[in-house]
């Protein structure tokens, strides 16, 4: 992996391949191939160090999320519908779970929502870009009606496409990518399902939080050694805009 900080080919590599051109990393390593789509997870630094000691993700449900409009994005005409719909909720969350990134990971409301108050850690994979699902933002609710087959009202793709992928303008800031799993092939611990690393889930970067306590040095032992070209640095507060950059310094 080339890796040239703060090289401004890098971050014109990154434009070409379609990313944004505010990328974080867009001038500390490379893009993917067209086959994946770089995404980050951020952490508290506890639950990351577990992520990279065990190889694997936590999933989330449905039924845990924190926005309770999760899969019930729908402009409900009658009760009927939103009964298909809860109903339809209640069934995927049996069924299937999620893994959670953002686009980026330069938001500090990111950062503070779900990376420990800047304390945690970031981590980047290489997911296949078929697999991954943007979140499209909206001010208002989908006016797509359920379809009726045989007098029964069921929810086809395309609903349940748009059902998994729209959330509320405010929810924004995630700037959300997600990949579906099947909950039946997932490692289960107590109440949690685990998600391994793999070929469809590579970790390539680790960013400690600006305020992440933990020995950079350390950290970046074991990832050499559990994942030989991942990339591990630290990132700090912008001077000049609200962003979370790359630490020059720690950049290899």
């Amino acid at each position: 992996m080339l890796l040239m900080p703060y090289d401004s080919r890098l971050r014109k590599q990154w434009v070409e391949a379609g990313y944004d051109s505010k990328m974080g990393s867009a001038c500390v390593v490379t893009p993917p191939s067209s086959q994946f789509r770089r995404v980050y997870h951020l952490a508290s630094a506890e639950f990351a160090i577990s992520n990279i000691a065990f190889g694997r993700l936590r999933v989330s449900r449905f039924s845990d999320s924190n926005d309770p409009f999760e899969l019930m994005a729908l402009t409900f005409n009658d009760g009927t519908s939103r009964n298909t719909i809860r109903k339809f909720k209640e069934e995927f969350d049996r069924k299937i779970g999620l893994l959670c990134f953002s686009a980026n990971w330069t938001s500090p409301v990111l950062w503070s929502h779900y990376g420990a108050r800047h304390r945690g850690i970031c981590l980047g994979f290489n997911v296949p870009r078929g697999e991954a699902i943007e979140v499209r933002y909206a001010d208002d609710r989908l006016r797509t009606q359920v379809k009726k087959i045989n007098d029964q009202q069921e929810i086809d793709d395309a609903l349940q496409d748009l059902l998994i992928s729209t959330k509320f303008r405010h929810w924004n800031y995630e700037n959300e990518f997600r990949v579906k799993v099947p909950l039946a092939k997932s490692i289960v611990e107590g109440n949690n399902h685990l998600w391994p690393f793999g070929k469809d889930l590579t970790l390539t970067e680790i960013i400690l939080g600006p305020l992440c306590e933990l020995s950079l040095d350390a950290i970046r032992k074991i990832a050499e050694q559990l994942y030989p070209s991942a990339v591990t640095f630290q990132a700090r507060l912008a001077i000049k805009s609200f962003d979370i950059v790359p630490k020059e310094s720690t950049v290899p």
